[in-house]
């Protein structure tokens, strides 16, 4: 048993901590009162550690460039560390999160997760889609910046994953000087709204024999389509597929869609691709790639994805390939259907070549301070983005590393040392990789 006196020290250490804390708190909630357009919508406080988070939200324009428009409430989640202390600034590309980021842990400081624009709660009431633009969208992460520059004075991060990567480096285009460093995960940026360099790396992607097997499974899933659809279950079934079709094209772009999933999402090899001799086993495996039948391209499904969808005319996309597979498609054929789905009440725009392409072209000779990371195995890594010789920007390409996979934590000791190196280099900032180990 601990002693009587020990108890008592650490009682009033804890009432210290508690109180210092109050303090601390009420500093942060009068500087937050002070920031014109930000309410606190709630807050959360952790002694053991010490961490104090706020769930905020932020007045934007619908129009930054005409704010008779009208407005919307954008959802940030702040982690406030210390007003000295630099500042993450987590850019999404869908809905906020609140769990945190490895820079902010390997770097003790400050973090800003901002929801994207048009997703969850950060939406107007009424969705006029012609505002849901990357100008609209960075011109939102301008003025969150702008606001909060004013209380964090320190170096300013930009990160993000997948789409959200994408954003940090949108972003960082238009607002150069907003950014002391980007650190982008798995970033896709396409050249095009059907980027071929996806097809040149599904037809590569674990050599000639891992290849060929897996169009032999495609070709044996879409002769067996009329068997599948008979065992689809009840679930699936019950789901509306208009943006797609109906279930049976929902089948078929499944189908078509397993190699891109299988090199992104999965750890999955050859070897646990399985012989097209038993249709059962091969429906099994199937399912284990997109965790159900049909449901992945359900309108349900893609509700959440519609604002994503709808901004591929800015971004780019990749589509499917139906060459290989045109006498087993019972509902594709001619031009290769791409991969962003949109409702009957949401016509796509045109695509427009030149958006993607003066972004890609100025990270090639202008995108300094970026540190890109990207997954050796990850379908998306085909899209990375290329810069010349004279660029101060490096790429880490973790081996084996899938979409969920290539992060900080997953580098190797030379990689990360390389990475804190660099990273030192752009912001002055030192990382301390151990606080990836620590829960």
């Amino acid at each position: 048993m601990l002693k009587r006196s020990i108890i008592i020290a650490l009682f009033f250490t804890i009432l210290m901590a508690k109180a210092s804390s109050q303090t601390d708190e009420i500093a942060v909630e009068t500087a937050l009162h002070s920031l014109t357009d930000v309410n606190i919508i709630s807050k959360q406080v952790s002694y053991n550690p010490y961490r104090l988070e706020y769930q905020l939200s932020v007045k934007q324009p619908v129009d930054h460039t005409d704010t008779a428009q009208g407005y919307f409430y954008q959802q940030i989640h702040l982690v406030h560390q210390g007003f000295d202390k630099p500042m993450v600034m987590e850019t999404e590309g869908y809905n906020g999160r609140n769990g945190g980021n490895e820079l902010e842990k390997i770097l003790h400081c400050n973090d800003l997760n901002i929801e994207f624009r048009y997703f969850n709660k950060s939406k107007p009431d009424s969705l006029r889609w012609q505002y849901l633009t990357f100008e609209q969208a960075t011109a939102d992460l301008h003025h969150i910046n702008q606001l909060f520059r004013k209380l964090y004075l320190s170096k300013w991060i930009s990160t993000g994953i997948s789409r959200g990567g994408e954003t940090a480096l949108t972003y960082k285009y238009f607002f150069p000087d907003d950014i002391d460093a980007v650190v982008p995960y798995v970033a896709p940026m396409p050249n095009d709204i059907e980027d071929a360099r996806i097809y040149a790396f599904l037809d590569t992607a674990g050599g000639s024999i891992c290849a060929n097997k897996i169009k032999s499974f495609q070709v044996y899933m879409l002769k067996h389509e009329d068997e599948v659809l008979k065992k689809i279950p009840f679930y699936d079934l019950n789901l509306h597929y208009t943006s797609v079709g109906g279930i049976g094209q929902a089948y078929e772009y499944a189908v078509l869609e397993y190699p891109f999933s299988f090199w992104q999402i999965t750890d999955l090899t050859e070897k646990d691709i399985p012989a097209t001799n038993n249709l059962d086993t091969a429906l099994k495996h199937l399912v284990s790639v997109f965790g159900d039948y049909t449901a992945t391209f359900s309108d349900e499904r893609n509700a959440f994805f519609i604002p994503h969808c709808y901004m591929t005319y800015q971004t780019g996309y990749y589509k499917y390939n139906v060459k290989p597979f045109a006498k087993y498609l019972h509902y594709f054929g001619g031009q290769n259907p791409t991969a962003a789905f949109l409702p009957p009440g949401i016509p796509p725009k045109t695509y427009d070549p030149e958006f993607e392409k003066k972004i890609n072209a100025w990270l090639a000779i202008k995108g300094n301070n970026i540190l890109y990371i990207y997954g050796g195995r990850d379908t998306w890594t085909a899209c990375k983005a290329e810069f010349g010789a004279s660029v101060n920007s490096k790429r880490f390409v973790i081996f084996g590393a899938n979409h969920y996979m290539a992060r900080i934590g997953n580098m190797t000791p030379a990689m990360q040392h390389e990475f804190g190196e660099a990273l030192e280099q752009m912001t002055g900032l030192k990382a301390d990789f151990a606080a990836l180990q620590k829960r």
